[in-house]
């Protein structure tokens, strides 16, 4: 029976030395460096997709805005010195 108990106990602290092993804190201990766990390769694909999508709006937006700057110059036709200073 004390086999058992020390077997499943060796087994429990080692599964959770494991589980806390994959996932890093900074020095504070609040914050997740790195988190290598199921939840958090998911969490990071999530946040690399927002990522992704802010980039390319970003992008796209600048592009945008060039072409309405473009739009809204005015373009000057050449015109002659001389007749506009006679008007």
């Amino acid at each position: 029976m004390k086999k058992v108990l020390v077997l499943t106990l060796l087994l429990v602290f080692g599964f959770c030395g494991y589980t806390e092993a994959r996932t890093q804190y900074d020095s504070t201990g609040r914050n997740i460096v790195r988190d290598d766990t199921i939840r958090g390769q998911k969490r990071a694909a999530e946040q690399k997709a927002i990522q992704q999508r802010k980039i390319q709006a970003a992008a796209a937006a600048k592009m945008d805005y060039e072409e309405a700057m473009r739009s809204l110059e005015e373009q000057k036709p050449k015109t002659n010195f001389y007749q506009d200073r006679i008007k």
